[in-house]
């Protein structure tokens, strides 16, 4: 039997899911006791849960996110700051036209935009998305591409060399790109080294990167690093955004899109 302080990483997640079941609200603090490890690693460990639609994340800690049991992880993650997402899909759907290429990143955001170039016209969507695929699929007037690669499930995207090696051999208009985290420091950031890896090669393959990132991930760091902020054209947000985070990236020669 492993002793507690070599709990592995599933059977961590069980022990904290638990709590939370249990309390609704916990503090890292807490969990870090619990589980007989150090408080960075319970938070990597609350990110993943929160990347699975499992909890929200909180300032020390982190809350039962209410699952609904006929839906999927992503699908609970779809419900995390809805409104923003969609005004954020709205404006992004406005600067490509007829006759663009585009890839459209996987994620939640992603997915809202999906729903609005739906209802474009002659233009062509590459996506390693599958949950966005299912709403471009056999529509007239948008040319549909999937890479190859691995399904990663939490995100529904398709992952790894496959894909690393598509995008590489690949040149688009625009790259609508979603991001964990986005930083002055250290520019863009997931929470994956898999899914960060695909994201470097879409950014090589397009001509002008757009980000889309909620006012939640500005100003945060992830745990894999996927470009510094010069490298990006424009950040499309929401009005909650931090206004001086927005002036600093307007000083970076960002374009920013509130």
């Amino acid at each position: 039997m492993i002793p507690d302080d070599k709990l592995l990483q599933p059977e961590r997640l069980d022990r904290i899911k638990s709590a939370i079941e249990a309390k609704k609200t916990v503090k890292v603090s807490e969990l870090s006791q619990a589980c007989m490890v150090s408080e960075n690693t319970i938070r990597r460990d609350l990110i993943e849960l929160e990347e699975m639609g499992y909890c929200l994340r909180t300032k020390g800690g982190a809350t039962l996110l209410e699952q609904i049991h006929d839906q999927s992880p992503f699908s609970n993650r779809l419900a995390i700051q809805k409104k923003g997402k969609h005004n954020i899909a709205i404006k992004a759907s406005t600067l490509v036209g007829s006759g663009s290429t585009i890839i459209l990143d996987s994620g939640t955001t992603a997915l809202e935009l999906a729903e609005e170039l739906s209802k474009k016209d002659h233009i062509t969507i590459i996506t390693p998305s599958l949950a966005a695929a299912e709403i471009l699929s056999g529509i007239n007037g948008i040319t549909l591409i999937l890479p190859g690669g691995i399904v990663n499930q939490f995100s529904r995207s398709l992952t790894g060399q496959p894909a690393e090696q598509f995008f590489a051999g690949i040149h688009v208009d625009i790259l609508f790109l979603a991001v964990k985290a986005v930083s002055l420091k250290t520019g863009l950031s997931d929470h994956t080294l898999i899914e960060s890896a695909v994201k470097q090669q879409m950014i090589k393959a397009a001509d002008r990167v757009i980000v889309l990132a909620d006012h939640s991930k500005l100003g945060k760091n992830a745990l894999s690093r996927i470009c510094s902020i010069e490298e990006i054209d424009t950040l499309i947000t929401d009005e909650s955004a931090d206004p001086d985070f927005i002036a600093k990236l307007e000083d970076a020669g960002i374009s920013v899109i509130i």
